[in-house]
């Protein structure tokens, strides 16, 4: 898959969930998607997921990563 492409899926995983964000929120989360493909990272959609819930104030992002600490092993 082409860095295009991939970066065209984490925007498509985006659009997916947009009806359930604000479009500030929406902007943000694609700022990251445009951000982190400069250095060849791409959201898949768990990341994108998450991402929402911090914007939705479900969880900080404190808490977020320390889930995924739980989830590695590394806590």
């Amino acid at each position: 898959m082409t860095w295009y492409e991939k970066k065209a899926q984490s925007i498509a995983y985006l659009d997916k969930y947009k009806d359930q964000i604000s479009q500030e929120a929406y902007d943000r989360i694609l700022w990251v998607i445009c951000t982190q493909s400069i250095e060849d990272i791409f959201p898949d959609e768990q990341d994108i997921k998450d991402l929402i819930r911090v914007e939705n104030g479900e969880i900080t992002t404190d808490e977020l990563v320390e889930e995924y600490k739980r989830k590695w092993g590394v806590a």
